[in-house]
């Protein structure tokens, strides 16, 4: 047995060496993984076994050799929950936290029907459902791979996993829904080999979004737009310098109110508008 502060520091320093970009933070969610506990609780451990620390390096040779943290331990972190992610999922980001809290924001104002396309693993509806509390959830995902781990993250919430195409999927609901949010692909394929290999474990399908990285925003507009009741509101997620664009496009999909906001970086991250009442 060897002591686990040790191992820590000679995971911590492997990593580095390796260049992986967070080795500190890595090293202690593989550490957890391993000893299957909590962060909090690493101080309390003093060893770890000789089988422990076998899968530890197992784990670690698969985050040098550019498997996401997240695949090797099958979690994804986002606020206050987690989800269970891994190849055929988008592995969400810190950046849609940004999005996420606007829409916590307007559910907590008032009880609301919330629809989230492109859902993928569906972190941003358990995200919105764990703190506020919406009068009725949907979840929106096209792929079937990304929907198996969707429909395993919704079970137990009260969030309805839908499988389909966006701009046809809850055509009973149309004109009825108060918030959609949608954090869709949006990276140009023209960058693709700019690209790191962690990056592009997720999806194609999650990631790229045609030559320009446009190719997705007019069909979550124009979906928004069919779902919501007058006076709803969507928030969309794009890229670096792609805010000017993507306005343009919830605008002329007929989405007036139109505001720009900031991820926790301090870029332009998502587009918040609203559905006109009708005259």
């Amino acid at each position: 047995m060897t002591s686990a502060l040790a191992v820590l520091a000679t995971t911590r320093r492997t990593l580095a060496d390796a260049g992986v970009d967070s080795p500190q933070a890595d090293a202690r969610t593989l550490m957890c993984a391993v000893l299957g506990i909590e962060a909090t609780q690493l101080p309390l451990v003093d060893h770890l076994t000789d089988v422990q620390e076998s899968q530890l390096n197992e784990m670690v040779n698969h985050r040098i050799q550019g498997t996401p943290v997240q695949h090797i331990t099958s979690t994804a972190h986002f606020r206050t929950v987690s989800v269970q992610v891994g190849p055929g999922v988008f592995i969400p980001r810190p950046e849609t936290e940004a999005l996420a809290g606007w829409a916590i924001d307007q559910v907590r104002t008032q009880p609301r029907r919330v629809v989230e396309l492109c859902a993928g693993s569906g972190a941003l509806s358990l995200a919105i459902h764990a703190e506020s509390c919406p009068a009725a959830q949907w979840a929106v995902e096209l792929s079937t791979k990304a929907f198996t781990y969707l429909e395993k993250n919704l079970v137990g919430t009260p969030i309805v996993p839908v499988l389909g195409d966006m701009s046809q999927a809850l055509a009973e609901l149309e004109g009825t829904i108060d918030l959609v949010v949608a954090n869709p692909p949006y990276v140009p394929t023209t960058i693709r080999k700019t690209l790191t290999p962690e990056v592009l474990a997720d999806p194609d399908l999650a990631l790229f979004a045609g030559e320009d990285g446009y190719k997705v925003f007019p069909l979550v507009a124009h979906s928004a737009a069919r779902l919501l009741a007058p006076g709803g509101v969507v928030g969309c997620e794009h890229g670096d310098g792609q805010e000017r664009i993507v306005t343009t496009i919830f605008t002329e999909a007929g989405f007036t109110s139109l505001a720009s906001h900031k991820d926790l970086t301090g870029r332009p991250r998502f587009i918040t508008a609203m559905k006109p009442n009708m005259q």
